[in-house]
């Protein structure tokens, strides 16, 4: 029996790690999705992503690895930092509160653009508030 709970604790690890990344992005020029899925997926504490481009801003909603819990307001500067050298005429909200990646999903699903626009005003005034 005891030797039967090494192999079951290694085979249950393994299986709990997976390097796939997700990223879900709105209908926006073809240039800029690239970059900002490329950044997003060179990032190694990032296990997913949306990204919302509306107008002039840009909401990028994501999901750290569990472990990284503690370093989420890091990530999200240094994503931020790097997302602003590359589309500078942007707006940018970048978020990993679980929260607002849920409500991103919503936004991309949604297809009234002025609904979009109302509602993303709504979640970055909602990631600015403290609790």
């Amino acid at each position: 029996m005891k030797k039967l709970v090494l192999p079951i604790f290694l085979s249950i690890l393994l299986v709990g790690c997976n390097d796939e990344k997700t990223l879900e992005v709105n209908n926006a020029n073809g240039e800029e999705v690239k970059e900002v899925a490329a950044i997003i997926k060179n990032e190694d504490e990032i296990n997913s992503g949306r990204a919302i481009f509306v107008e002039d801003q840009l909401l990028v909603a994501v999901q750290a690895k569990p472990w990284l819990d503690y370093k989420k307001t890091k990530i999200e500067k240094n994503l931020k930092k790097k997302l602003e050298e590359i589309l500078p005429e942007y707006d940018i909200t970048v978020s990993s509160d679980y929260k607002l990646y849920w409500e991103a999903q919503k936004l991309l699903k949604e297809e009234d653009s002025e609904k979009v626009k109302e509602k993303l005003e709504k979640l970055k005034k909602l990631k600015k508030e403290e609790t």
